[in-house]
């Protein structure tokens, strides 16, 4: 995708734009953190996440984020971000001015441990 401009000043507000591409991609994102809006159209959740960088967004992920998105989301950053990974398991972190998330794997296909075993001995009573 091409034309993504960005500010680094999460307090300021910004403009971010995808323009659409021949595959019918686009993200348009305006406001600031506190008061986002974000329309997307068959974009990907990592490409969103990436363009959320400007808002001091970072996030590392242990799948593959390659969902396509449609639609449009609407509030703070934190909220944004909430509904984007709708379905997803995650995790953030506050710090200062940036939003550090965590994305774990989808809801309901992480690999959960089997249980554990534990062989107890009774010692004799006296």
């Amino acid at each position: 995708m091409q034309g993504l401009c960005a500010q680094d000043d999460p307090d300021r507000t910004a403009a971010l734009q995808l323009t659409t591409d021949h595959s019918g991609r686009s993200l348009h994102i305006d406001g600031d953190a506190a008061a986002l809006h974000v329309v997307v159209q068959q974009t990907s959740i990592a490409d969103v996440l990436s363009a959320l960088a400007g808002f001091n967004v970072r996030y590392r992920s242990s799948i593959g984020l390659d969902e396509m998105r449609d639609g449009s989301y609407a509030g703070s950053l934190g909220h944004v971000v909430a509904r984007l990974l709708n379905g997803y398991d995650y995790a953030t972190k506050q710090d200062g001015s940036r939003l550090e998330v965590t994305i774990i794997g989808k809801g309901g296909e992480t690999e959960m441990p089997g249980p554990i075993a534990v062989s107890v001995r009774r010692q004799p009573s006296e």
